[in-house]
């Protein structure tokens, strides 16, 4: 699988020898963050069941403020049901400010039930921003699920010096590809490329990422209607993750995606973010689960995780408290497992803790390495 891949990753890069390694790719240390954040919103989808429903949202001190959600174009964030796990999220006045280009969107389900979703679409209409978003059990049926979703768009933004390369994957059969520019974005003005070698198994170019010395962090997304789980395995080569899509069996299959890396700041904003890495033993048993990386963006303190039972950890991310914000957690490794955020809440007055649920096809739940952020 992995040879005619790296032959033709071997053609772009000339005579650079390219390895293939199990750990995760790494990145420099953060810049300074600058005042200018990306256009990003996010949502918590509560009601999973509901025909509709709409954030609640106040104004204090003049400003806008969603729960568990943000939207800097001002208006409601509602999320409508058309069918079992079929959800159309619209942000209200958040249309207007994408300018630049089409950004990204990626989704994840919520809770401690076996479930997935994948990213539709997402498109201005009108003043707006919609984003389309499915849901799915372990048997790849479209079920109703909480999830969480995010959309960021960085091109005027001043924090990409921090690093940030994202795409959307558009042509899941090309043998490779440069992506459509549109949707794309690359801190380090890089051409990113996507190449295929074997049904659901893709090299992936992020220039951004390369000549980098510390581990940092991903968000991937399936980009389709169907029952698809994307997640990123590891690097083939300085700047080149590898990405696996699977049916919900567990069967690998071509797919679109989306997918964005970042060395600090999960959703290139001002507001504080905290990322970890956590390594653990596959299938099950084996040593406390191991932080391998974080972005030091603490106040003070020490990042913790704890394996609570099998498949499931709590992330301790000490002083980046807030009684809403946005949390993510992504699956890494070959292994048949994918992960998303159960939960997350404050702990007393100054810390948050994010708990993270794992599986494998048949739905059961599984140790693996991992990713998780939280912002707000």
């Amino acid at each position: 699988m992995v040879s005619g891949l790296l032959r033709r990753i071997s053609a772009v890069l000339g005579a650079a020898a390219v390895g293939v390694a199990a750990a995760v790719v790494t990145a420099a240390g953060p810049a300074a963050a600058d005042v200018t954040p990306a256009v990003t919103g996010y949502v918590w989808a509560s009601n999973p069941s509901a025909a509709s429903h709409t954030v609640p949202m106040w104004t204090s001190g003049g400003h806008t403020y969603y729960s568990y959600a943000k939207n800097p174009g001002g208006g409601a964030i509602t999320v409508t049901r058309s069918g079992a796990g079929v959800y159309q999220v619209r942000f209200g006045g958040l249309g207007s400010l994408v300018t630049g280009g089409g950004g990204v969107v990626h989704a994840q389900a919520y809770g401690a039930a076996v479930r997935f979703c994948t990213v539709g679409s997402w498109y201005p209409s009108g003043v707006d921003l919609l984003v389309n978003v499915y849901c799915f059990g372990a048997s790849g049926a479209r079920q109703d699920a909480y999830f969480v979703a995010n959309f960021v768009e960085a091109s005027g933004s001043t924090l990409a010096a921090d690093g940030v390369s994202y795409l959307w994957s558009n042509d899941p059969t090309s043998p490779m590809y440069t992506p459509n520019s549109w949707y794309r974005f690359d801190a380090g003005a890089g051409t990113p490329w996507v190449a295929r070698d074997a049904p659901g198994s893709y090299a992936v170019k992020l220039p951004a990422s390369a000549a980098q010395t510390q581990d940092t962090f991903y968000q991937i997304t399936a980009y389709t209607s169907a029952a698809v789980k994307c997640k990123v395995v590891g690097y083939l080569a300085d700047g080149i993750a590898r990405v696996l899509c699977r049916k919900a069996s567990g069967a690998f299959v071509d797919s679109r995606f989306t997918i964005t890396w970042t060395i600090h700041n999960l959703l290139q904003q001002i507001a504080p973010t905290a990322l970890a890495t956590v390594d653990d033993t596959y299938p099950s048993g084996g040593p406390a689960p191991a932080i391998t990386w974080t972005n030091g963006s603490s106040v003070s303190g020490d990042y913790a995780v704890t394996r609570t039972a099998t498949g499931r950890y709590e992330m301790f991310f000490p002083q980046i408290i807030d009684y809403s914000g946005h949390a993510v957690a992504y699956a890494l490794g070959y292994q048949d497992a994918h992960c998303h955020v159960q939960y997350w809440h404050p702990v007393g007055t100054t810390d948050m803790k994010v708990g993270v649920t794992c599986m494998n096809s048949a739905g059961s739940p599984v140790n693996t390495p991992f990713m998780v952020g939280f912002t707000w």
